[in-house]
């Protein structure tokens, strides 16, 4: 009973630092966003159709007009004829 408790805790403790943002690419060719967290910057390309976690604890993003914007970790990001949108 007791290797059933701990192995419930760990669990809970890995799937409550799961929480990522993510992104979704619905158009049909390839966008790449900027991703800044933890003072390193990287591309992230999402090629059609692609969804992707990442921004675990906060970051920063350039999307594919330009446009900076913070994000905790919990937001979708949808690109849709190059724009994204945070949901």
């Amino acid at each position: 009973m007791w290797k059933s408790l701990v192995a419930a805790v760990a669990m809970l403790a890995v799937s409550g630092s799961a929480h990522a943002a993510s992104a979704v690419n619905k158009d049909a060719e390839t966008r790449t966003l900027v991703v800044t967290e933890g003072g390193s910057k990287t591309e992230l390309a999402l090629a059609a159709g692609e969804t992707v976690e990442f921004c675990q604890s906060g970051c920063f993003v350039t999307l594919p007009n330009g446009d900076l914007e913070a994000l905790t970790g919990s937001e979708i990001l949808e690109i849709s004829g190059g724009v994204a949108r945070i949901k």
